[in-house]
């Protein structure tokens, strides 16, 4: 990633980024009320209880305080934030919030019409080879369409015999890796993953050609910071 990169969203892209961030993480209740007061303009209330993994929320119709958990939290925030009608200065103040970095209101430059830039803060990521989001993430179902064509292309069948095509209810294919040849089972770690004992890190023996979801992980500092990756820890 180069010094200062930056991703360009529209209002809607904007909330969906928001509400997505949200629903794919632990529970982030001291976030969530900072968010849920401003989206609300103050009128929603959220007490913890100790270390639970939920809070106490004041809902509009409801007389007493309703308990909330984290999915349910998430989903609350969701239906709330597209109906709250947010200027872009305040939905940038809440981007920058939710992913931990800087934010503006810009103007797209297609449509002419308000737009959130959001920093990646990427810029001083370095891979330390520690393995960790290739053995604790799930990317079992993340494989694209592209991925599979360019495999082809290369005639890479050592790849290709890892990757099982699974008929969705509409008839559309989808891929699931790593699949044990011959099964149905995933392999417990990617089988192209190499550990280098004496170097004490790992290596992908498919660098140039690994999945897209890995070539772009991690997306940004929050989502490294959130699934344990160690870029941007100072080099020992």
């Amino acid at each position: 990633m180069v010094a200062g990169e930056s991703v360009l969203l529209s209002i809607r892209e904007a909330v969906e980024a928001v509400c997505k961030d949200f629903l794919q993480y632990e529970p982030q209740i001291l976030l969530f009320s900072q968010v849920i007061q401003e989206v609300t303009k103050g009128r929603t209330i959220v007490k913890r209880e100790g270390r639970k993994n939920g809070a106490w929320v004041t809902v509009e119709g409801r007389q007493n305080m309703h308990w909330m958990e984290g999915e349910e939290m998430a989903e609350y925030l969701c239906n709330a934030l597209p109906n709250a009608d947010l200027d872009p200065t305040m939905l940038s103040s809440i981007c920058a919030m939710v992913f931990h970095t800087r934010a503006c209101p810009a103007v797209h430059p297609d449509s002419g019409q308000p737009a959130i830039r959001i920093e990646t803060g990427m810029e001083n990521f370095v891979c330390r080879q520690c393995g960790q989001c290739c053995v604790s993430l799930d990317y079992h179902g993340e494989l694209t369409t592209d991925d599979v064509a360019l495999w082809k292309k290369l005639g890479r069948d050592d790849i290709l015999k890892w990757v099982r095509t699974v008929k969705m209810e509409d008839e559309r294919g989808h891929y699931r890796i790593w699949t044990i040849p011959g099964t149905t089972r995933l392999a417990d770690v990617c089988p192209f993953l190499k550990k280098e004992p004496s170097e004490n890190h790992w290596r992908c023996l498919i660098q140039d050609v690994k999945p897209r979801i890995c070539r772009q992980y991690p997306a940004s500092r929050k989502h490294a910071s959130m699934t344990g990756c160690r870029g941007f820890e100072k080099a020992p």
